[in-house]
């Protein structure tokens, strides 16, 4: 991680001319600016919203459409801090969040998460302005997405695409025109330097159709929502990398004569270090038992 870890100061960082990386290298968040009109994908944890406040501040932009990509804890726990920030602007959300969020076991678990991260950046020196998350977010009044909405910001097209495997209420964000492709956890969760973690909680066979549909975007930049974006040859390596990855991860968990509870505890102990020690071990046991279960069902 140290060869790779972004400071915080550095941040917000221009990756083209209409695309910055706003928050820090575990919780990015990409901000889209068009002649007319600006877009905020991702909405990163609560420990991150003042931080993205004064960076849009020092930016001078207000965004007119927030968009968190899915709603898993890491990614929508800032929505009510930016929300409140930026009363005019539309909340955008993939069909099926609303849902996912307002379970009964969802709630209590993403409140859980969100101090426990909030809290897990301050071994980064990385201070959160406000305090965690008292009450689930409120996606009431946001617009769901059924398939795709593409947003004229003004010269510059925003395609918001809903993808599946990973999470309900998926979504992928791409500028066509530029070749860029704001993926959240839709190739994994990336250690730089050291690969990826398959993220196909929902469902196998989709979470490998939408890598395809990104490898055949061939997208000149890849933003995931953690660590960092993925520019030129490093996006084409990064994808294809990803692929390999996933169905190396299906093959060894159906071929293994290990127990499925030992094939999880093998995944979690090799997985749970470093960038994700940020989240909680609880979390991570129960994605390691996802991947095992879902990998058995394909």
């Amino acid at each position: 991680m140290k060869n790779h870890y972004i400071p915080e100061n550095l941040f917000p960082i221009q990756i083209d001319k209409p695309v910055y990386i706003l928050g820090n290298y575990f919780f990015n968040l990409f901000l889209i600016v068009g002649d007319n009109y600006s877009a905020l994908f991702e909405v990163g944890i609560s420990g991150c919203v003042d931080t993205v406040i004064s960076q849009l501040e020092h930016l001078d932009i207000l965004p007119d459409f927030i968009i968190p990509s899915h709603p898993h804890s890491d990614h929508i726990t800032g929505l009510p801090g930016l929300a409140k920030q930026y009363p005019n602007a539309r909340i955008m959300v993939g069909a099926g969040a609303k849902k996912f969020i307002g379970h009964p076991k969802a709630g209590p678990l993403l409140l859980k998460e969100d101090n426990f991260m909030s809290n897990a950046l301050t071994r980064f020196n990385i201070k959160p302005g406000r305090p965690p998350l008292e009450n689930i977010p409120d996606l009431e009044e946001s617009l769901a997405i059924d398939t795709k909405k593409s947003i004229d910001l003004g010269g510059i097209i925003l395609d918001l695409i809903k993808v599946e495997g990973h999470s309900p209420g998926n979504l992928m964000g791409v500028l066509p025109q530029q070749k860029i492709l704001f993926c959240s956890d839709s190739i994994g969760f990336h250690f730089p330097g050291r690969g990826y973690l398959p993220l196909f909680f929902t469902h196998t066979e989709s979470y490998l159709s939408t890598l395809n549909f990104i490898k055949e975007f061939n997208p000149s930049i890849v933003c995931p929502a953690h660590q960092g974006p993925l520019i030129g040859e490093a996006a084409t390596r990064g994808i294809q990398e990803s692929i390999d990855i996933t169905l190396n991860t299906i093959r060894r968990i159906n071929t293994s004569s290990l127990s499925d509870e030992a094939l999880a505890r093998d995944i979690f102990e090799q997985s749970y270090k470093d960038e994700f020690t940020l989240y909680t071990p609880d979390n991570i046991k129960n994605c390691a038992d996802l991947l095992v279960k879902r990998a058995k069902e394909s």
